[in-house]
């Protein structure tokens, strides 16, 4: 999840930028938000640990949504900054809610039926 997102990194914290959208790894993956570490780059500061909802939290959330199509890429391991890892077929639909005030992003795991 990290080939690119360093060098662009500190720009996204710049500009307040707070979802980064990512493919090409097969994979789903998904960061807290996190705010670049001048110190060490690859250990960025982990601004909040909850999983479910953030409310205007500092740093960028980076999520690798590639998850259709080609054969799914096996992870080596996850890094602490990452909240969420999956393996599975399927797309990540986001909404924009309440006058623009509010992203939501549901990820649907594609499952195969008997039909």
């Amino acid at each position: 999840m990290n080939c690119l997102k360093w060098p662009y990194h500190p720009l996204f914290d710049k500009y307040h930028v707070d979802l980064v959208l990512q493919a090409h790894s097969h994979n789903y993956q998904g960061s807290f938000p996190i705010s670049y570490n001048d110190n060490e780059p690859s250990n960025p500061i982990i601004n909040s640990r909850n999983e479910e909802e953030y409310s205007d939290p500092r740093g960028s959330i980076f999520v690798v949504a590639d998850t259709g199509g080609a054969d799914l890429h096996n992870f080596t391991g996850q890094e602490p900054y990452i909240v969420t890892q999956s393996q599975r077929f399927g797309f990540l639909k986001l909404e924009i809610i309440q006058n623009g005030t509010t992203l939501v992003g549901t990820f649907y795991e594609n499952r195969k039926s008997n039909w």
